[in-house]
């Protein structure tokens, strides 16, 4: 009778937890996770004194099935506006995040099949910078750009070397900017 019943138990734990069986995963799902894609993050810098940064800036972003892309460096800005008459260096190239300011970054990532829904900041540095908004486009086959994310407005000083932004992914995500503890170094 033990014998029966261990092996039933054994049986039926890997017809449930087996992909082969009950919970295989979507195909499409499946192949999606497994290729890389092209993504465009937009950052507006405010318009505040002070509210732009020479600082060393990351980002996350995620979506609700836990597909997560981290960018330890935001380079390479390809500005996309600029108010009239600024942001003209003398000598130099332009390094992103200046005052009244939408930068475009790249990024490249496992494939999401779901909105993005969650999207944190990271700054190292001293300086005040001073986000107003952030979105996450991808840049489809063909070079299309579609939005995959929500619009995310921070308008508010991102602290220092914490992780601070939004998690909609989540029934208790937080609507306003919040500091996040991520278990693993980043």
């Amino acid at each position: 009778m033990k014998r029966t019943s261990i092996l039933l138990i054994f049986i039926v734990s890997i017809t449930v937890f087996s992909p082969a069986f009950g919970n295989k995963p979507n195909n499409q799902a499946l192949l999606e996770s497994q290729k890389n894609c092209s993504y465009s993050i937009e950052i507006q810098t405010t318009c505040a004194p002070s509210a732009d940064t020479t600082d060393h800036v990351s980002v996350r972003f995620s979506d609700s099935l836990g597909n997560l892309i981290t960018v330890k460096h935001l380079k390479n800005p390809k500005l996309l506006y600029a108010p009239k008459g600024g942001l003209k260096k003398q000598g130099g190239a332009y390094s992103g995040f200046e005052r009244c300011a939408i930068d475009m970054f790249e990024a490249s990532g496992p494939c999401m099949s779901q909105r993005v829904c969650s999207l944190y900041l990271k700054k190292v540095g001293s300086d005040n910078w001073r986000p107003g908004w952030v979105k996450v486009l991808h840049t489809q086959d063909g070079g299309h750009v579609v939005p995959v994310s929500y619009m995310f407005y921070f308008r508010t000083f991102v602290p220092e070397n914490v992780w601070y932004g939004f998690d909609y992914c989540h029934p208790n995500g937080a609507f306003m900017p919040h500091a996040a503890d991520f278990s693993r170094k980043d």
